[in-house]
């Protein structure tokens, strides 16, 4: 027996052959072919395609052609696997690739996140629905009063409202701190001081506040002014003690067309 090396013309596998046994058996794949034609793929490899494709099966008491394997990675002119597969009828499966279904969070994990994420909105809905109607009774409470607190102040300003909108003011605020007034005349300081008074003294009686209680009572409260004459701003001191200043601004003045 002359035992040469031979590559299966099927899987591309490398064989020992018996070069004096017409047939010659692959021991990986089961494809029985003619020796000689094993010999020739080992001699020369380029070129040669493997389809890889599926053997018939083999009884058990069938002739068998086999003689000792020999493995690819002890053999230098192995062919690559990679090369001889059939693209048509194998599939190589990209170990690292991730796909969509790897990902995918737990229903359990799911239905937590949905849970916590509607408590909180229910949380946030019962503190802030009530605050904003508890602020909304307030500004229509103290709408009532402006026309008292406007005739206190001295100032021209209208306390009339018109389609739900009042005409010459406006209260605002998180805490209905915040009061614009509209004059139709010209305004003084001390004016624009006894409208910060008048509005504090409103807004404290239907807040509860006193007047020795500066951190609400004056803190955070803005008066702000439009007139003929100019923008007036009062705000309480950050110490709660009353007012530190009034801040005047001039109104702009179109220039004629005589000094452009």
């Amino acid at each position: 027996m002359a035992t040469e090396q031979g590559i299966c013309k099927n899987c591309g596998s490398l064989l020992m052959v018996n070069s004096n046994d017409e047939l010659c058996e692959c021991v990986f794949c089961d494809c029985v072919f003619p020796s000689a034609e094993a010999i020739e793929i080992y001699k020369n490899p380029d070129g040669v395609e493997f389809p890889n494709l599926p053997q018939p099966k083999r009884e058990a008491k069938a002739v068998r052609h086999v003689v000792t394997p020999v493995f690819e990675d002890v053999v230098e002119k192995a062919v690559k696997v990679d090369t001889a597969q059939n693209k048509e009828t194998k599939k190589v499966e990209k170990l690292f690739e991730i796909s969509p279904d790897d990902i995918k969070t737990p229903k359990k994990v799911k239905l937590t996140v949905w849970i916590t994420t509607a408590v909180c909105i229910l949380i946030i809905l019962g503190i802030s629905i009530p605050l904003s109607l508890i602020r909304t009774k307030h500004n229509t409470e103290m709408g009532d009063n402006m026309a008292a607190c406007i005739e206190k102040s001295g100032l021209s300003v209208s306390s009339e409202v018109e389609d739900g909108y009042s005409v010459g003011y406006k209260i605002y605020g998180q805490n209905n701190n915040k009061l614009e007034l509209v004059s139709t005349k010209d305004v003084e300081k001390d004016q624009v001081v006894k409208a910060f008074d008048s509005f504090c003294e409103m807004r404290g009686e239907e807040y509860g506040y006193k007047a020795d209680d500066g951190a609400h009572y004056y803190k955070g409260v803005v008066v702000t002014v439009y007139a003929p004459n100019g923008k007036f701003t009062i705000e309480g001191s950050k110490n709660g003690a009353g007012v530190d200043q009034v801040e005047f601004t001039e109104p702009a003045k179109e220039e004629s067309e005589s000094t452009k």
